[in-house]
């Protein structure tokens, strides 16, 4: 009986291997003993893939370079009960898949899965263009700090397509930082201007 009961549980474990392909063609399976197999297709130059803890210690990281597909096996059998979090971060966009561990059992959490759009800056001449597709019409807020600091410019928005020109030209030139907090994220870009 004992027998029984222990092969149809490691069939079970076969037939329970969670597959999430998502729209950043990144593939998860948790296979037996406690692995996430990843695999990557179409991979982007420079793009990194991190495992970071519930104290967002990264525990694995991984940057792409002229590889066109990438397969990883993490083991997680050494690894405390928790949540952790795969991140894939590319020149446009970053998809977070929390993976949870408890006890022998490994299981990727589909509905905590992300995918969103980085903001786009584009400077020219003493105007600073920020562009950000939000299809989810999460709040999205602009920050606008000069050299030592000091916010001088704010914007809050929750439009489908964020599309923003700001104009210095009544600032003194000089380096400026725009920030744009999305959710938990927030990006940063040093500008230059005059």
């Amino acid at each position: 009986m004992k027998k029984a009961i222990s092969t149809l549980v490691a069939v079970f474990s076969l037939l329970m291997t969670a597959n999430v392909n998502a729209a950043d063609g990144l593939d998860l399976k948790i296979s037996e003993q406690q692995n996430l197999v990843v695999n990557l297709q179409d991979v982007e130059d420079n793009a990194v893939l991190s495992l970071m803890d519930a104290r967002g210690e990264v525990i694995f990281k991984d940057r792409f370079l002229n590889e066109k597909n990438y397969s990883k096996t993490l083991s997680f059998q050494n690894l405390p009960d928790g949540n952790y979090t795969l991140s894939l971060d590319k020149t446009f966009t970053i998809s977070t898949s929390v993976i949870k561990k408890k006890g022998n059992e490994l299981l990727v959490k589909h509905e905590n899965y992300e995918f969103i759009f980085k903001p786009v800056f584009k400077t020219y001449g003493k105007k600073v263009l920020v562009y950000m597709a939000n299809p989810t019409e999460t709040t999205a807020e602009i920050l606008i700090f000069d050299k030592a600091g000091e916010q001088i410019g704010q914007l809050k928005t929750k439009d489908l397509v964020l599309k923003k020109t700001f104009d210095f030209k009544t600032v003194p030139a000089g380096e400026y930082i725009v920030k744009v907090k999305y959710g938990e994220h927030v990006f940063e870009e040093t500008v230059k201007l005059g």
